[in-house]
């Protein structure tokens, strides 16, 4: 492995470390809006989270995208 695509390597693993936790939430927000009565506080509160967490995300999707082009140009 060469230093560029251990370099690559790296800027992907921390860009899946930084997106994990907010997917994460996000898709327990989902499986909540899934089951959950749409008048509860229950779904109000899921439906929020999944506004936060795709409100984060959508830059982090970018960041991601780009370390993975980097890395798989780099392989």
């Amino acid at each position: 492995m060469t230093i560029k695509n251990h370099y690559t390597l790296i800027h992907l693993q921390r860009q899946l470390a930084d997106y994990r936790p907010q997917l994460e939430k996000a898709l327990a927000a989902i499986q909540v809006l899934e089951q959950a009565d749409p008048e509860s506080e229950t779904f109000s509160d899921a439906l929020a989270t999944l506004h936060v967490c795709a409100t984060i995300l959508e830059p982090y999707s970018q960041g991601l995208l780009t370390a993975i082009d980097a890395y798989t140009e780099d392989n």
